[in-house]
């Protein structure tokens, strides 16, 4: 009908007075005239399928550019032919649907329409969803840009899932969609899983667009994946509608950031609280919340493992401390989901307002307990983490690293150097390549020879023995109540550890006096960083002083003296680690004279320094539960 074609040509050239106002084409664009400017691959014919309309973006040509507006709403003359067959489409596919696919090519994610842009406005008029058609998708020409990774990452995806819609904004996340429903990349998916999840994205898309998600900066994608990751597939799948928008409040918050914003706060002082009239008036904070109960969830047991032994530790000297101001209860073994969420939801019965989760595995449980209990505070030990529900807290563990790198060059005779890590996490990779800086440092000839212990069939005492190895940087520690010197850097005779000579290792009892304090005097939740909507990481060092460097007594004076005298250059900000020139095993990372790598580029490190006798190993290298940690800490290797 006329009427409906009058109805479509008004929404059209209000779209085009819209651009003409705003400096903007106020037609289609052309994709041949975009690609005038482009290097491409190749091309690839993908058959017929359902694809989004709000992703037909232009036309494949400029033949029928000027008789749409951007919105693909006609704007010629109802009195041309064109609006006749508009409207006699209009009233067919009101009857019978749109019968014939239209003909589109795809380049990055979008459209262009080469047959049937009537069919499209029409449909799009009609408030249709998608539309069947024949896509030809055109690559561009592979390069190291990040969003050319991160389309090319979608086209694998894509092979695996036959799904358009779902984009993504950092590279690693349509891997992280796999591993998180549990599928291989490079296999393809059950066909129930692709209809699954595409349903699941159709319900959850038009809520959220719904609830003002175009005006937010990130892709649904992201919003998405959040979700699944929080409420799970089923919630999408089975749920009602106000249970999906109840959900959705909930997270809104986390939606607001921009993906990846995340703020590592290296300084205290950053978090204090900002005065202001309120202040004034009221006369502050007292600065003493009496009452204060505090959770401490570990993964494993204070008898089994180091890392709960000196979290441990850190929770009894915040005990003592404070012990007139607070009160605190340790969980231990939280090693699945279960017991993770079990443990949250017996401490809050106890009457926590603030709890620590002392492992990345714990970083999902503790974003979906956040939301359960907004009235608690909850910190993971993780760094890297992109949330603001929850904040995180971890070290810069990479200062420590380059003083004992700099100390096992000093006393090693010859110039190779042995390192032991478990597996990639993030900052890993930064301690390793400090150490072999910090041995560069000292030596030029250094040469640091990586083993993985978490490796399937990994035996890196051997390894080491068998290439006459002395000098070790092992574990951090020895396992609580057993006897062993395999641990800091340490000598090694015939594969025995036989003297210690430093350790390195986390002050938590520091590191949570500075959190709590800022929790009793106010500035925890006032200062302008706590009042953003990044996600905040504290990234305390040597600095801060909850990092420790331990020497042996037998150590001569010089070598004390040199730690010292680089441990005080570094705390003064007058030594950087990851300043001035440096080398990877394949490529210069930083020039003569440059300053340090930002704090996100060491923290995300995925290369090694060139004194690195070693790799790092593809995932599927390594045992069961080394996987699960990797996954679960978000380092995609």
């Amino acid at each position: 009908m006329i009427e409906d074609y009058l109805e479509a040509k008004k929404l059209g050239d209000r779209t085009y007075r819209n651009a003409l106002l705003f400096g903007q084409t106020p037609y289609l664009p052309a994709l041949d005239e975009k690609l005038q400017k482009e290097e491409i691959q190749g091309e690839n014919r993908l058959g017929i399928m359902e694809i989004p309309l709000e992703d037909i973006v232009g036309t494949k040509t400029k033949a029928r550019q000027q008789s749409f507006a951007r919105n693909f709403m006609p704007i010629l003359s109802p009195k041309t032919e064109f609006a006749t067959k508009w409207s006699s489409l209009f009233d067919s596919v009101c009857e019978e649907g749109v019968r014939e696919p239209i003909l589109v090519y795809e380049y990055r994610y979008q459209f262009y329409v080469q047959e049937g842009n009537k069919r499209v406005s029409v449909s799009r008029y009609n408030k249709a969803v998608s539309i069947p058609a024949m896509v030809i998708r055109i690559l561009p020409k592979r390069t190291e840009d990040k969003d050319n990774k991160l389309y090319y990452e979608f086209v694998d995806f894509y092979k695996d899932s036959g799904l358009y819609g779902i984009y993504f904004s950092e590279p690693g996340s349509y891997e992280r969609l796999e591993q998180f429903l549990g599928v291989k990349s490079g296999e393809p998916w059950p066909l129930e899983l692709s209809r699954d999840l595409r349903s699941a994205f159709s319900r959850f898309s038009e809520l959220y667009f719904s609830m003002g998600g175009k005006r937010l900066e990130s892709p649904a994608g992201d919003a998405f994946f959040l979700y699944l990751t929080v409420y799970g597939l089923p919630s999408l799948l089975e749920n009602s509608t106000d249970e999906i928008r109840e959900n959705l409040e909930k997270l809104w918050n986390e939606f607001k950031k921009s993906a990846g914003e995340v703020v590592l706060v290296q300084n205290p002082e950053e978090m204090k609280k900002e005065g202001g009239l309120f202040d004034f008036f009221s006369g502050g904070f007292s600065g003493n919340k009496k009452g204060t109960k505090i959770a401490f969830l570990y993964e494993r047991s204070v008898e089994t493992s180091t890392w709960a032994y000196a979290h441990e530790l850190g929770r009894n000297y915040i005990q003592e401390k404070y012990s007139e101001a607070v009160e605190t209860k340790a969980f231990e073994n939280c090693n699945t989901d279960e017991k993770v969420e079990e443990a949250i939801k017996e401490a809050v019965s106890w009457g926590a307002n603030l709890l620590f989760t002392t492992a990345p595995s714990m970083a999902q449980e503790s974003i979906k307990a956040a939301l359960q209990y907004p009235e608690v505070e909850i910190l993971n030990c993780s760094v890297n983490t992109a949330y603001n529900s929850i904040r995180t807290y971890y070290g810069r563990m990479y200062e420590a690293k380059f003083l004992m790198g700099a100390l096992a060059a000093s006393i090693t005779d010859g110039n190779d150097l042995g390192y032991v890590e478990q597996f990639p996490l993030y900052g890993t990779l930064s301690n390793i390549n400090a150490f072999a800086i910090g041995a560069q440092f000292i030596n030029p000839w250094s040469k640091v020879h990586l083993s993985w212990s978490g490796i399937e069939g990994a035996d890196w005492k051997a390894e080491f023995q068998e290439k006459g190895i002395a000098t070790i940087s092992g574990p951090e520690f020895a396992k609580p109540f057993e006897k062993s010197r395999e641990f800091g850097v340490y000598i090694s005779s015939d594969g025995e550890a036989q003297s210690n000579i430093a350790v390195s290792f986390y002050n938590w009892g520091k590191y949570y006096e500075l959190i709590l304090q800022s929790f009793l005097e106010g500035s925890y939740h006032t200062s302008s960083l706590a009042k953003s909507h990044s996600a905040l990481n504290y990234y305390y060092g040597l600095k801060e002083g909850v990092l420790e460097v331990i020497l042996s007594r037998n150590l001569s004076y010089s070598s004390r003296k040199l730690v010292s005298i680089l441990k005080k250059e570094i705390i003064d900000g007058n030594l950087l680690p990851f300043s001035g020139e440096i080398h990877s095993q394949c490529e210069k990372i930083h020039s003569e004279g440059a300053g340090s790598l930002e704090m996100d580029e060491i923290v995300d490190m995925r290369w090694l320094n060139d004194n690195v006798v070693g790799e790092i190993p593809p995932l599927k290298a390594f045992t069961k539960e080394s996987q699960e940690a990797i996954l679960s800490g978000g380092f995609l290797i």
